[in-house]
C-alpha cells in the first residue's frame, strides 16, 4: 500500500513537471488566481509542494520593468533599445598616409609661394591748422599829401595781424591852428551844385547801380567836378579808391539804443574794420537807456577790437550855421572828454559833419584843426528807430549801390543794420570786394 502511494506521488510529480514544461499553468483552488507576479512583474507558475501545497517556482527569466501606463492599459511591453553610442571619430590622417589609386603615397601639395606683404596704407596727412590772417599793408605815413593840398595828413599804414587791425596814427597836425583867425572872414558859400536856399545845405551823393549778375557798375549823375576838386583840396573823403574793388564801413553814433553792441559783434566775427563817429554824450557815456559802464565798454571795444574812432561833434548841430568859435568848441569838447575817459586812445583825426551839412568853409576849418572830413557815397534812411526797414529791403538796397571805393554810412541806432551786417559783409566779399579801414584812402 505504501509502495502504491509512493508510485502515485511520483507520477503526480512527473505530471506536474511535464505540465510546467509544456507551459500549462495550474489555477489555485478557490482563488482563480493564475499565480503571483515575481518582483519583475512576471507571473510565476504554481507547482504542488510535497505537503500538498502550491510551490511557486522562479520565473525562467526576469524581464525589465514596464511603465505603469503600459501596465494599466494592457498595452504590450515595449523593450527600449538603448541608443548606440556613436563611434569616436577617427583621427585625421596626414596626407602622407593617404594612397592614390596606384597604391602610392600621394605627394603633399606644394605650398603656395609666400606673397609679398602689401604696402602699408599711408595714414592721411593731417592738414596743418589754418593760420590766422596776418598781413600788413602800407597806406602811407600820413605825411604824403599832394603839394597843392591843404589836407592835414594823407593815408597812413594799417596792419592786420592775428585777426586784429592796427594803425600807425600820425601825430595830430596842429600847424593850421596858427592861422585860424582867417576863418572869421572866409566865405561860407555853398558848393555850386548844392541845394539852394531855403533847402538845407546837406550832403548828397551821386547814385550808382550794381548789377550782381555781371558785376558791372553804372553811374548816374554825380557831384560836379568843382565840388569834388574842393573835397580833394582839403583831403575830404567822398569815395575811396575807385580803381580797386574795395569798400569802407562807417557808423555814426549819436544815441544808443542797444544795437551798437551787435554791430561790434558782427565786425568782430567777420573780421572787418569799421570807423565809428561819436558825439559828446556817447563819449561821456550819457544815455537814458544804459548806464555809464555799458556805454564806456562800447567805446573800449571799438578801440580794443581794431576800429577807428572819429569826431561827430558835441551836440550834433549843423556846423555850417555856427560861428568859428562855436564850431571849434564843438570839436574840442569831444576831444577833451575822449582823452579824459580813454587816455590811451590815439587822437581823433577824422570828422563827420552832422546831417551832412558841409561847405568849403567847414572843410577848411576842420583841416586847420587837424581833421580830414569823411562824407559818404551810400546811405539810406536808417536812423529812425520807430520806422526801421525790413531786413530784406535794407540788405538789397545796400547791395544795389555797391561800387569801387564806396564809403557806406550806417547809423548805429539801427537794429536792422546790426541784423543785416554779417550777411552784407559775406556778400561783399563774395563779389570780390575787400573791406578796408578809411585810413587807407589817399
Amino acid at each position: 500500500m505504501k509502495l502504491k502511494r509512493a508510485v502515485s506521488a511520483l507520477l503526480c510529480a512527473l505530471l506536474a513537471a511535464s505540465c510546467c514544461a509544456c507551459g500549462i499553468q495550474k489555477i489555485n483552488a478557490g482563488t482563480g488566481s493564475a499565480g503571483a507576479y515575481n518582483s519583475g512583474g512576471t507571473l510565476k507558475p504554481d507547482v504542488p509542494a510535497e505537503n500538498g501545497g502550491v510551490m511557486r517556482l522562479p520565473a525562467e527569466e526576469e524581464k525589465p520593468e514596464t511603465s505603469a501606463s503600459l501596465l494599466l492599459t494592457g498595452e504590450p511591453e515595449i523593450t527600449q533599445i538603448p541608443a548606440e553610442t556613436p563611434a569616436a571619430p577617427k583621427p585625421a590622417e596626414s596626407r602622407t598616409d593617404l594612397e592614390d589609386g596606384a597604391g602610392k603615397t600621394a605627394e603633399e601639395p606644394a605650398k603656395p609661394e609666400p606673397q609679398p606683404e602689401p604696402d602699408p596704407i599711408p595714414e592721411p596727412e593731417q592738414e596743418p591748422e589754418p593760420e590766422l590772417i596776418s598781413e600788413y599793408r602800407t597806406g602811407g605815413t600820413g605825411s604824403e599829401v599832394p603839394e597843392d593840398s591843404l589836407a592835414p595828413f594823407g593815408a597812413f599804414a594799417w596792419s592786420l595781424s592775428n585777426g586784429k587791425y592796427g594803425y600807425d596814427f600820425p601825430s595830430k597836425n596842429r600847424a593850421g591852428e596858427s592861422t585860424l583867425s582867417e576863418m572869421y572872414s572866409f566865405p561860407t558859400s555853398r558848393f555850386e551844385d548844392s541845394n539852394k536856399p531855403p533847402d538845407a545845405d546837406n550832403w548828397f551823393f551821386g547814385p550808382s547801380t550794381y548789377d550782381e549778375a555781371t558785376g558791372q557798375v553804372s553811374y548816374g549823375w554825380d557831384r560836379w567836378p568843382s565840388t569834388q576838386e574842393t573835397l580833394r583840396k582839403y583831403g575830404a573823403i567822398y569815395r575811396g579808391d575807385t580803381a580797386r574793388k574795395v569798400i569802407y564801413l562807417t557808423f555814426d553814433c549819436g544815441y544808443e539804443y542797444g544795437a551798437t553792441e551787435l554791430i561790434l559783434d558782427a565786425l568782430r566775427d567777420k573780421n572787418a574794420p569799421g570807423t565809428f563817429f561819436l558825439t559828446g554824450p556817447f563819449v561821456r557815456g550819457e544815455s537814458g537807456l544804459f548806464d555809464n559802464d555799458y556805454m564806456t565798454n562800447l567805446v573800449r571795444r571799438m578801440l580794443d577790437e581794431g576800429h577807428i574812432v572819429g569826431n561827430h561833434t558835441n551836440t550834433h548841430p549843423e556846423m555850417t550855421s555856427l560861428t568859428v568859435d562855436e564850431a571849434i568848441e564843438e570839436m574840442r569838447q569831444v576831444e577833451r572828454d575822449y582823452k579824459d575817459r580813454f587816455p590811451d586812445a590815439p587822437d581823433m583825426v577824422y570828422f563827420r559833419p552832422p546831417r551832412g551839412a558841409v561847405n568849403e568853409w567847414l572843410l577848411r576849418l576842420e583841416a586847420k584843426l587837424g581833421y580830414r572830413t569823411v562824407l559818404w557815397s551810400c546811405a539810406y534812411y536808417d536812423y529812425d528807430v520807430d520806422n526801421q526797414w525790413e531786413y530784406g529791403d535794407a540788405l538789397d538796397l545796400l547791395k544795389s549801390h555797391l561800387h569801387p571805393g564806396c564809403v557806406y554810412l550806417l547809423h548805429a541806432e539801427s537794429f536792422t543794420n546790426a541784423a543785416i551786417l554779417p550777411a552784407f559783409i559775406d556778400w561783399v566779399r563774395a563779389q570780390g570786394y575787400a573791406i578796408e579801414p578809411i585810413c587807407a584812402i589817399e
